[in-house]
């Protein structure tokens, strides 16, 4: 029998092309973005070009495009957003 995975909100299997992108990334620019060090400072000029093919992509500004570190975090964050921007027609907010 075919085994068929359906919990691609979790995880999800690596296509090909995307992995063999990622290699460089897994195997020499693998720093910490956020530390001071040279490996860190590699690593986050690969996060802003990221960010600039990002936002020439989608036709934003580079400061637009926010990375998150999972869907929790970005979720929060939209909710946050629209909580701030409607904070003056209420105090309630219901999702589902």
């Amino acid at each position: 029998m075919r085994r068929v995975y359906f919990d691609h909100v979790a995880t999800t299997p690596v296509h090909p092309q995307v992995m063999e992108a990622m290699l460089p990334y897994f195997r020499d620019i693998f720093g910490n973005p956020q530390s001071l060090h040279d490996f860190g400072e590699e690593a986050r000029g690969a996060v802003e070009e990221a960010r600039g093919q990002v936002a020439d992509l989608i036709g934003a500004r580079r400061e637009e495009i926010i990375f998150t570190s999972c869907g929790t975090e970005s979720d929060n964050m939209a909710l946050k957003g629209v909580a701030l921007a409607h904070q003056k027609k209420g105090k309630h907010i219901i999702t589902s």
